[in-house]
């Protein structure tokens, strides 16, 4: 698809000048981008960004939620990101700025409109593996993670029931991601997580095609620590305090993390997601 945005060709020709290229890696909170993210970043021609949301909160303003959308690409804030994300990067020829960041699965037609020559990475998970995960850090009267819209009705109408909310924010944050990709054409690239945890390397070498990389050695070693089995793993680096020993896989650790009545409910709540993508059946 054409590059296109509204913004004054000026304040692109800033953009392009400063940050060639972009990438942006995106998934519901829980969906593996973190491990992702590293495994990316492992690549020496890549200058790595974890989740600069203070940044971004200082440039633009958030709403009730996480959702920006084009409008927000005001030609000012176009400026402040170029010149500030610029800053970040080491200044080598071909280099890569990859940001991984989840609120941005809420974000794209802000970022398409931003960076049109931009690429986009979207990560996706089983939704019930995902719930799992995120239900123990999004729990009590409280909402964790992202802000997805209308994300203050489910948390009073679900209360403690916080696997059904978990599982309403993993299908509206991959439902909106999904819709927003379709526009993107050729500028889009959506990967399983699971995929991902079964064959690592394949997986973070098509993403680096996509960014126009090679696969260098360093990727190769840091894929094999990429695994299925959580006992005596590695974990992303940030993301150890929300690791909960209570799985011994990743892959389907909704088995071991749900109770039936519990995953009846989450399939009950992103059943129509969870089959449209093949998870169920």
């Amino acid at each position: 698809m054409a590059e296109i945005s509204t913004l004054p060709d000026d304040v692109l020709d800033m953009g392009r000048g400063l940050i060639p290229r972009p990438v942006f890696l995106l998934g519901c909170a829980r969906s593996g981008t973190s491990i992702f993210g590293e495994a990316l970043a492992a690549h020496p021609d890549i200058t790595y960004l974890f989740e600069l949301s203070p940044t971004w909160n200082s440039i633009v303003e958030e709403g009730a939620d996480h959702r920006l959308d084009a409008s927000s690409a005001t030609p000012e804030v176009a400026r402040q990101v170029y010149a500030e994300f610029s800053q970040r990067l080491r200044g080598e020829p071909g280099e890569v700025l990859l940001e991984k960041n989840p609120k941005h699965v809420l974000r794209l037609p802000f970022l398409a409109e931003l960076f049109p020559w931009g690429r986009f990475i979207h990560i996706v998970r089983d939704g019930r593996d995902t719930a799992a995960s995120l239900m123990f850090r999004n729990r009590g009267p409280g909402w964790g993670h992202l802000r997805v819209p209308g994300w203050q009705e489910l948390l009073e109408s679900y209360g403690e029931k916080n696997h059904i909310r978990c599982a309403h924010q993993w299908r509206i944050a991959v439902e909106t991601a999904r819709a927003d990709g379709l526009s993107l054409g050729e500028r889009y690239l959506e990967v399983r997580y699971e995929r991902l945890v079964e064959e690592p390397l394949a997986v973070a070498g098509e993403a680096l095609a996509f960014m126009g990389l090679n696969t260098p050695g360093e990727v190769v070693e840091f894929c094999g620590k990429i695994q299925d089995e959580t006992g005596g793993s590695y974990h992303a680096l940030k993301q150890v305090r929300h690791y909960v020993d209570n799985h011994s896989r990743r892959i389907g650790r909704y088995r071991e993390n749900l109770e039936p009545e519990q995953l009846a409910e989450v399939e009950s709540a992103c059943g129509g997601l969870l089959r449209e993508l093949g998870y169920l059946t």
